[in-house]
């Protein structure tokens, strides 16, 4: 059933049929939502699908969901409403809701229950890299000494940071440079250099032109 899909006259129908406990005439969807007509070529698709059936035997006419309409409602629910719903689909929805905030109040559910506060992302090393980079050069794109940046990330394995460091650098999301003039270096900046491509990088830059 995922891969089934509704016009508005149908997903009108099913959940009016949901709110109504499975079972309802145009007689009950008037005094529920308004409207006493059941489209034709909405009550054809979803007989054909086997998602409702249609007690011609009553006057007015008596809908129900089938089991498999349940089932294709049930995974209706998640995904995005049909384009250009109606008032009246609007006014069936706002019925849907009720339902639910008469469940929640059976079963003690708030609505932080609901919708709880996400889950914190776990920081990556990468993205610890990449965010003390921005802390040493505020808003400017300038070099910055890989000491600077490992004195910083002092917590970290130093073989992970390297591993990262060349990750990023391959991807093009940092740039990694020899200084280039060496007799500045100090012994603590040749220690905290990358060897990378044949050569030791020691400075650190990001979108730097």
């Amino acid at each position: 059933m995922s891969d089934l899909e509704f016009s508005v006259p149908e997903f009108n129908l099913l959940l009016s049929l949901v709110h109504l406990r499975g079972s309802g005439t145009t007689g009950k969807f008037k005094i529920a939502f308004g409207y006493d007509k059941v489209e034709p070529a909405a009550q054809k698709s979803l007989t054909d699908k086997g998602l409702i059936s249609i007690d011609r035997g009553t006057k007015p006419f008596t809908y129900e969901l089938t089991d498999p309409g349940w089932l294709a409602v049930r995974e209706l629910l998640p995904k995005p409403a049909p384009a250009k719903i109606s008032q009246k689909t609007a006014r069936i929805l706002w019925a849907v809701i009720q339902d639910f905030s008469a469940h929640m109040d059976r079963a003690k559910i708030e609505l932080a229950d609901i919708y709880p506060e996400p889950e914190p992302v776990a920081e990556t090393l990468a993205d610890r890299i990449i965010a003390t980079y921005r802390e040493l050069t505020g808003d400017t794109a300038d070099w910055v000494p890989l000491l600077a940046l490992r004195e910083r990330l002092d917590d970290a394995v130093r073989e992970e940071v390297d591993k990262v460091l060349a990750e990023l650098h391959t991807l093009r999301e940092i740039q990694l440079i020899p200084e280039s003039n060496q007799k500045t270096l100090t012994d603590a900046d040749r220690a905290a250099a990358l060897w990378l491509g044949g050569e030791s990088r020691h400075l650190i830059g990001i979108e730097v032109r």
